[in-house]
């Protein structure tokens, strides 16, 4: 039987790296609403794009079993390497992937863009993706590609837990207030906080979002919106659950 206790928690300056808050909770609440509300079963397969140092991961060790499985990619080789040398080792079902995809804040350096990479893995290999806090930092381009990577990847029943900065009627009337965590920059469908360093933080207009994912054989089953554009919500970013 493998131990969930022999597997350390990330240092605390990791947290902070990878979005602070606390490690512990955040995650096991993002995976609860996916066991909740998307059916996630112990035996299930999970792409976490965006892995960052674990936070969804970690949950996940105590929940999925041997039949079950974890793929996590990110652009930061320090929390692939730090989950890689410390969880899979123990949980050889959790597999970490440093991938070098070009990203004006987080990797300037880049060879890949998002518009034109190409997941790692089987066309229908996983039955749940998240993406937490990665369509926030994409440009429309990359979102359109990697939808429709999701797209081929996911079985047939496949879920999907996606976040978003989703500009509506009501987030626009917010930032008019200035209530906003974001001084939003409208460009066409998207927005940008920081017209200098665009994929800082991106929002996106909301029937733009929909209309991708009906293109893509995806239904919006949910919408959780999120208190950062100064709305009361127990989640900061606007939470999307999608089915087939």
């Amino acid at each position: 039987m493998r131990d969930v206790n022999k597997i350390a928690e990330p240092p605390e300056d990791l947290h902070i790296c990878f979005g602070g808050g606390d490690f512990r909770v955040i995650g096991k609440n993002m995976i609860t609403m996916c066991k909740n509300k998307l059916g996630l079963t112990p035996q299930g397969k999970v792409l976490d794009i965006g892995s960052g140092i674990g936070r969804l991961a970690f949950p996940l060790l105590e929940y999925l079993d041997e039949s079950g499985g974890y793929a996590g990619f990110d652009t930061f080789p320090v929390g692939i390497n730090w989950c890689a040398e410390n969880i899979t080792p123990e949980f050889p079902n959790f597999n970490f992937t440093q991938v070098d995809i070009f990203n004006t804040t987080y990797n300037p350096g880049g060879q890949v863009r998002g518009s034109e990479f190409v997941f790692p893995y089987e066309d229908n290999s996983f039955d749940l993706v998240m993406l937490n806090s990665v369509f926030t930092h994409m440009m429309p381009d990359d979102i359109i590609n990697y939808i429709s990577e999701i797209n081929r990847v996911l079985s047939d029943k496949g879920r999907m837990f996606a976040t978003f900065f989703l500009i509506n009627k009501e987030s626009l009337k917010f930032m008019d207030q200035g209530k906003s965590v974001h001084d939003f920059h409208k460009f066409g469908v998207f927005y940008t906080a920081d017209p200098k360093d665009p994929m800082d933080a991106v929002g996106y207009d909301e029937q733009f979002v929909h209309n991708v994912f009906i293109k893509h054989n995806f239904k919006v089953q949910e919408v959780m919106l999120g208190n950062w554009c100064g709305r009361e919500s127990t989640n900061h970013q606007d939470i999307v659950l999608l089915t087939r």
